[in-house]
């Protein structure tokens, strides 16, 4: 506990110094949200070799919930992430860099939604974005990758594990894997 409030403190402190007087950005970097999706892996069952009528093969991977069947478990963890995603569809980031790795964080959060502040933390040349913003109070590690759009072109892809968090709110689930994808309309670099 003692360390969490360190931690916490610590974390505070340096977005204190981010956020401070920097009037000019040297770059910006703006991610419109298109589209939250959320992924939930559960492991197969185990086959039951008496029971002659189980269709389980043993010989195949772990599945995506959704994928063959609908898992009602699954499916309303999936609604879930899905509802509780920060910024949806509509909404955006807005990361403007005024030191070399971070700055100020605007995050729209619905199309018609007020911006509320924050701070983001990326060291140059990583793919991992921590953003910070304290009210309302979020906290979270998203990764940029890319992905093709319908056209066929480069997006940027914010993707955030949620896989610990989920394995302890529904540990009966046996989640393997849980993840928020954040599909935005910027080009990917």
């Amino acid at each position: 506990m003692k360390q969490l409030k360190y931690g916490t403190a610590c974390l505070l402190l340096l977005a204190a110094a981010a956020c401070g007087d920097d009037s000019d950005a040297y770059y910006t970097a703006v991610y419109p949200v298109v589209r939250v999706e959320a992924e939930i892996t559960l492991p197969t069952p185990e086959p039951d070799p008496t029971d002659p009528t189980d269709p389980t093969d043993p010989t195949q991977p772990e599945t995506k919930a959704g994928e063959n069947e609908t898992d009602p478990v699954a499916e309303r963890i999936k609604a879930e992430i899905e509802a509780a995603a920060p910024v949806k569809a509509g909404g955006s980031y807005v990361l403007e860099f005024t030191k070399y790795n971070g700055g100020r964080l605007w995050i729209r959060q619905a199309a018609e939604a007020d911006r509320v502040r924050g701070v983001f933390f990326k060291d140059p040349g990583a793919t991992d974005i921590l953003v910070y913003c304290p009210e309302p109070a979020m906290e979270y590690t998203c990764t940029v990758a890319a992905y093709n759009d319908e056209d066929g072109s480069s997006k940027t892809l914010l993707t955030v594990d949620l896989t610990e968090e989920y394995k302890a709110l529904y540990p009966e689930a046996g989640i393997t894997r849980a993840v928020r994808r954040e599909y935005t309309s910027a080009n990917a670099r």
